[in-house]
């Protein structure tokens, strides 16, 4: 099969086609086809030498695809049933892919399947980020830090599923996306006053934090107010300081908490926003517009042949 290698870390332009074996399942997973998987800015930083894991390796940490094989189990894991998941942050950018069951849920009915594709790091990311750490709830006020990409884009569905009001921070091209996704309030974060804006807005500092992109954590500190709790997937140095709470958390791969989502994606309450796709050939190009910043929701790689044709990618 094919695959995506990088044989050494560097630049997008390290990603290159090569050849692999076919993936054999181990107990408890299965063999899917993978018809497309999700960009994110963890794919650049493993390629840049974050990855701990030895070389050669090959990225990409989430998919959809359709089950290869009769699973002798769940009946809707048997063979060509369309799925989704997280298996871990690597192997994705392939033909097949093994994954465990136990991270892979059924793409729900409301979804496209390369927007499955996009969505279940940065969606279960959220969705724990705001349930297990800040426990948000119905009436809650919650501050959403870059809120247009793609780990934000979705908390703030999410928040609002939860029954909080949000304010969100984005970039002002940005600002009409969020609102139509349910911000109450948009600021722009590229004002070096925007944590005062986000005060006044909040009568004082905002009391729940989910802080999406590392740039944005010491605003959100000072956008918060005493004793806030402010919740991170990001892994970095936190502000000095005792006056909020830091939880930094990882974003967990459970098909379960995707199983529990499909009625949001179903109804509509829930999308996903793909800005880009891109042929999984030229996974450089998505990669270097990863790395810029500044993406509206996710990017997508089309790995099957059929699908990219009737994409016209």
């Amino acid at each position: 099969m094919q695959v995506i290698m990088v044989s050494q870390f560097g630049g997008p332009e390290v990603l290159q086609v090569g050849e692999a074996g076919l993936p054999l399942p181990r107990a408890g997973e299965v063999l899917v086809r993978v018809l497309a998987a999700g960009v994110g800015p963890w794919d650049a930083s493993l390629r840049r030498g974050g990855w701990a894991g030895g070389l050669p390796y090959t990225p990409g940490g989430e998919f959809a695809g359709v089950v290869v094989g009769d699973t002798g189990g769940d009946a809707a894991l048997d063979d060509g049933a369309p799925v989704y998941g997280y298996p871990g942050l690597t192997g994705c950018y392939a033909q097949y892919v093994t994954c465990p069951v136990e991270k892979l849920a059924p793409i729900p009915a409301g979804l496209p399947v390369t927007d499955a594709a996009a969505a279940p790091i940065d969606a279960l990311t959220a969705e724990q980020g705001l349930t297990d750490v800040l426990a948000v709830g119905p009436g809650d006020r919650v501050l959403i830090t870059a809120g247009a990409g793609g780990l934000g884009h979705f908390a703030v569905q999410i928040a609002r599923i939860l029954g909080a009001s949000v304010v969100a921070t984005a970039s002002p091209q940005h600002h009409e996306f969020l609102h139509r996704l349910g911000a109450a309030v948009v600021i722009d974060h590229t004002r070096p006053d925007w944590p005062g804006q986000v005060r006044e807005a909040t009568d004082g500092g905002a009391e729940r934090v989910l802080a999406c992109a590392a740039p944005t954590l010491p605003g959100a500190a000072q956008a918060a107010r005493d004793g806030a709790l402010i919740a991170t997937p990001v892994h970095a140095e936190f502000p000095d300081g005792q006056r909020v709470r830091w939880r930094q958390y990882d974003g967990q791969p459970r098909g379960s908490r995707l199983i529990r989502m499909a009625p949001w994606f179903d109804d509509g309450s829930l999308t996903v926003t793909v800005q880009a796709r891109y042929y999984w050939h030229n996974a450089a190009e998505a990669h270097r517009v990863v790395e810029r910043g500044h993406t509206q929701g996710k990017l997508a790689l089309i790995v099957d042949d059929d699908l990219a044709a009737e994409m016209g990618i």
